[in-house]
This record gives C-alpha cells, structure tokens and sequence, in this order.
C-alpha cells in the first residue's frame, strides 16, 4: 500500500513512494577518495530520514567505504542526499534492489523527514503529489532503457 510505513527497526519513519522518485545517482567517494564519475538516473521506491531504498540497472556492492549521492526534487525542493548501500537485492532479471543509509549531517535528516512527513499527509489525504521528480510508468521498462543507453554509450567510446 503506498504510503505504508516500512516496520523495520527503523530508527526514522520510511514512506514507501506512491510513484518512484526518479534521481540522479553519482558515486562521489570510494575509499575517502573523491571521484568525478558521472551519474545515472535511478528509482527511489521508499525514503525516510536516515535512508532509502531504490532501483536501478548498475551492479554495486554493499559498502560503507562507496558513497552514493542523490540528486532529485521533493515537494517543490531540491534534494540531495548521501549515503552508503547497506543491502542489495536482485529485483527482476537483470535489475538491483538496494538499501542506502544515509550519512549526513543531522540537520539534513530534519530536512528530509520534514520532507517525507508532507508528503505521508498528503497521502494520507488521498491527495497524490506532483512536486517533485515522480515517474509513473512501467519500473523495469525505464531500467531497461537506461541500461541499453549504457550499453550504446560504452560501445560508442570503444
């Protein structure tokens, strides 16, 4: 049901999304190293204040040593969040699952729980929100996509 909270032992509310989130993922750090890879577009199925849970065609290992930025817009904002892939999961044939806890400041937790509380109230008032970077299509056909569109890239530099 969206809009159901994860019950987890969760130390922050989880919303799972009504419609997934689309975002810009980029890995901004392995190892303490800074790296400057370009980022890919990804699916946030579920989003609380201290992580989330996305989609998405790349392959990654759970680590805390690999942090992930996400850049997208919530209610009317622009968000970016960091954090570390805790779990991955395979989700449909040749598509990935994963859990992110996040690792920022507390401040930005507060922000993205004020976030995430709007929007469970305005789920709760059965009203669906067009704020933000929403995608209502079909998940494993956008992931399809974006995977080919790897492909053609990485076989155009070859």
């Amino acid at each position: 049901m969206p809009g159901r909270s994860e019950g987890h032992q969760r130390e922050f509310f989880r919303l799972r999304l009504e419609y997934a989130l689309c975002a810009d993922m980029t890995i901004v750090l392995i190892k303490g190293k800074t790296m400057e890879i370009g980022s890919t577009q990804v699916l946030i199925e579920d989003i609380g204040a201290g992580g989330l849970r996305f989609l998405s065609h790349l392959k990654m290992p759970a680590n805390d040593q690999l942090v992930l930025q996400f850049a997208t817009e919530l209610c009317g904002q622009a968000l970016k969040m960091y954090g570390h892939v805790v779990r991955t999961i395979p989700w449909e044939t040749d598509y990935y699952e994963y859990a992110v806890r996040f690792t920022m400041e507390e401040e930005q937790h507060l922000e993205i729980n004020r976030m995430v509380n709007r929007l469970a109230i305005r789920y709760r008032q059965n009203r669906t929100s067009t704020e933000g970077r929403f995608y209502k299509g079909d998940r494993q056909a956008f992931l399809k996509e974006l995977a080919q569109a790897s492909l053609a890239m990485r076989a155009s530099e070859a």
